[in-house]
């Protein structure tokens, strides 16, 4: 897979975010959160699912995209007080427990 690179410019706001939401969450430097959230996007709309063209190595890249994604939201509930981690890993468990049984 080969890559390129492009400068970006971005509004403060959007930097704001960046660096108090997404670091850390969904990537530790400016260019591997951006890299996410286009990936992100990219892969929710639909453009990166393409299961004939996809290697295996792109179906983990984007397992990981999701993992870091949910991660994060279950981060900036946690924060807001509207969910406990605890209590989802609990009930994460069950629910994995109750798929691999069916």
């Amino acid at each position: 897979m080969t890559s390129r690179r492009a400068l970006v410019s971005l509004p403060e706001g959007v930097w704001k975010i960046i660096d108090s939401e997404l670091k850390g969450k969904i990537g530790d430097g400016d260019s591997e959160v951006i890299r996410n959230i286009v990936i992100a996007y990219l892969t929710e709309r639909g453009y990166l699912l393409k299961p004939q063209t996809q290697q295996p190595e792109d179906i983990v890249t984007e397992l990981d995209i999701h993992d870091s994604m949910i991660e994060s939201l279950v981060d900036m509930l946690e924060e807001k007080g509207l969910i406990n981690t605890d209590e989802w890993d609990r009930k994460t468990q069950k629910k994995l427990n109750q798929n691999t049984r069916e």
